[in-house]
């Protein structure tokens, strides 16, 4: 039997990698799409510690093009993913009054952009194989955004926007779509502790019915 993946694109040493062991204890292969090779080696090595082996590879989300073909890779070397997370965020601090145009469009690449992207390279596979779940990190500002991140609010707006639409096209074709809205700051030992938002995503994985998921305090 082949081994399930996750793929995680954005994948970071808080979220990301509580995701990865939430997975990776359960069987998956945990594979690391990540800004950086430096965060990519450290994070295999605290898997590989945990008795979980992962890989990975390096691509920035806000290049549509680096995407497509660092997944297009991915893809032909191990096949269809079983779940995708997209949890890539950039936000550039400030008020509306402040924060630069040209900023918010940069966030918005990686915000909502590459979220888009990155559903349109799994699609096609998933729908072939008749199974696979695409999860987005959402966030509170997307429902109560504040002033002074003025650009993030807009990006988890936008995203949590995609998310459910991604819900409605993807349930036609027997796939599953969804956002988890993460209400607060993930921290560690708190009620948003990076691992136990790697479990929500789990359960939503493996639930596949509501297009949001909201993980509050």
């Amino acid at each position: 039997m082949t081994q399930p993946m996750i793929w995680i694109v954005g994948a970071g040493c808080g979220i990301g990698l509580g995701i990865a062991k939430s997975f990776g204890q359960r069987g998956y292969l945990p594979v690391l799409i990540t800004r950086e090779a430096d965060t990519l080696e450290q994070m295999k090595d605290i898997l590989h510690d945990m008795n979980i082996e992962a890989t990975g590879a390096v691509a920035l989300t806000s290049d549509e093009t680096a995407i497509r073909q660092t997944l297009s890779a991915l893809e032909t070397e191990y096949g269809t993913p079983e779940a995708v997370v997209y949890n890539a965020s950039a936000h550039a601090p400030g008020l509306p009054s402040e924060v630069q145009p040209s900023d918010m469009i940069e966030d918005f690449k990686v915000n909502v952009v590459g979220a888009l992207t990155t559903a349109q390279c799994i699609l096609p596979g998933m729908k072939t194989r008749g199974t696979g779940s695409y999860l987005l990190t959402g966030g509170g500002q997307a429902l109560q955004p504040t002033a002074s991140l003025a650009s993030l609010g807009v990006g988890k707006s936008g995203l949590r926007s995609l998310a459910l639409s991604l819900h409605d096209e993807f349930k036609q074709y027997g796939l599953y779509a969804g956002t988890l809205t993460v209400c607060g700051f993930v921290q560690p030992n708190t009620s948003f502790d990076p691992q136990l938002v790697g479990e929500a995503f789990y359960s939503m994985h493996t639930k596949r019915s509501e297009a949001e998921v909201m993980l509050k305090p």
